[in-house]
């Protein structure tokens, strides 16, 4: 798992649309989803729970989320202090 992973679920959970969560990351939406469906495997979870055109994320989700944007953080000020020293 790395860090991509992290921002493509995060952005997802936060548009709660794959099609704009694509748009707004710059890549195409059948990508996106198959990066969410491999992430899922992978984690043995569900992370959203995806019905007629709607998504919503399961509790597994809710608690990937929080920490997900945690990682995203700490990835970002471990950079900063990396070109800072």
């Amino acid at each position: 798992m790395n860090f991509r992973h992290f921002r493509y679920f995060v952005t997802v959970a936060e548009e709660l649309h794959v099609g704009r969560a694509a748009e707004r990351l710059g890549i195409a939406q059948p990508a996106l989803s198959q990066h969410i469906r491999a992430l899922e495997e992978r984690l043995g979870v569900l992370l959203f729970l995806r019905t007629n055109r709607r998504i919503t994320l399961t509790d597994a989700g809710q608690a990937f989320l929080g920490e997900a944007r945690a990682a995203l953080r700490h990835a970002g000020q471990a950079r900063t202090a990396a070109q800072r020293a």
